[in-house]
């Protein structure tokens, strides 16, 4: 069957791309449904999310829910008649009446490899636990959070220069190109899927803000995964000098021990601070100081005066 009618669901920026993709290559949704509109920011100013500045600039129509399951959206789908609904990180339950409206299936673009990392923070946890490669999977939705058959699943391997900021945007790319193959696949045929194994799922929680706090005393591995799994964006901080202070890259260092954890034990020029850790040292390469732009490391210190003993908290 040639897939004819799509409606897309999605928020964030991890949403543009596989929109953008569905937009060139002949499957434009008829409807794009995303969040309602939320303030944001210090001045809590209401801002439209990602997906539906993207969806406004394809001039299509835009369908914001406060409930996705009440019968408006269900009356509006039913009325569209679609082949396919298509989600990515739509930040809400899909329930068993609105999956049942697709002709062929409702289906999810998740960023990991699945059963791996159910749940909110897939890329977080890949990074945050030092895995070696992530991935997307494609996969019908059912009752049960990222449980279902999936139809499409492509491996990355990640990068020691990857973050969260960066390999969010790669599998958005990725995630895009693995839809327009697997709807140009199902138009020749009926793509059942395979079972997960549920011994091998591993779930995800959202982040808190206990998180995004740099314990000094952990190990230089630790330390250097969680800045990874947090940057650019909400980013892992830290206390100087009274006030809190985004690290945004590091790099380890060595094994070298015999300090206090957190404190500044050397400066680079045009590298960085080097900070102790309860097992070794880190480079700090870039920070972001409250209220301001991500900066190197050096830039930072030829402002603030940096002296070798101060201490992050």
């Amino acid at each position: 069957m040639k897939i004819i009618r799509t409606v897309f669901m999605g928020t964030p920026e991890f949403a543009v791309e596989p929109l953008r993709k569905l937009v060139e290559s002949g499957f434009k949704p008829e409807l794009c449904i995303t969040q309602p509109d939320r303030p944001s920011g210090r001045k809590k100013r209401l801002t439209s999310p990602a997906l539906k500045v993207a969806a406004e600039s394809y001039r299509i129509e835009i369908w914001q829910p406060e409930n996705i399951n009440e019968e408006p959206t269900i009356a509006l789908l039913r009325d569209i008649k679609p082949d396919l609904i298509i989600t990515a990180a739509y930040g809400g339950y899909i329930g068993r009446i609105i999956r049942k409206i697709p002709l062929l299936a409702a289906i999810n673009i998740h960023p990991s490899l699945l059963p791996r990392y159910r749940g909110a923070t897939p890329i977080n946890s890949a990074l945050w636990n030092g895995d070696r490669k992530t991935g997307v999977s494609i996969f019908r939705l059912t009752a049960r959070m990222d449980a279902g058959p999936i139809l499409s699943q492509s491996e990355y391997n990640i990068t020691e220069d990857d973050n969260y900021t960066k390999l969010l945007d790669k599998l958005s790319q990725q995630g895009a190109e693995d839809l327009i193959r697997l709807l140009q696949k199902w138009e020749i045929s009926n793509i059942k899927g395979t079972l997960q194994d549920e011994r091998k799922a591993i779930f995800c929680r959202k982040l808190q803000k206990d998180d995004l706090r740099i314990n000094w005393e952990g190990s230089a591995g630790e330390i250097y995964n969680q800045v990874r799994a947090l940057a650019e964006k909400p980013g892992a901080v830290t206390e100087f000098r009274g006030s809190l202070i985004k690290i945004i890259k590091c790099r380890i260092i060595t094994a070298q021990k015999g300090f206090a954890s957190g404190i500044i034990i050397d400066k680079l020029k045009k590298e960085g601070i080097i900070v102790s850790t309860g097992d070794g040292t880190l480079l700090v390469e870039k920070v972001q100081p409250a209220g301001k732009s991500i900066m190197n490391a050096y830039e930072f210190d030829l402002g603030a005066r940096i002296r070798t003993g101060e201490r992050f908290i």
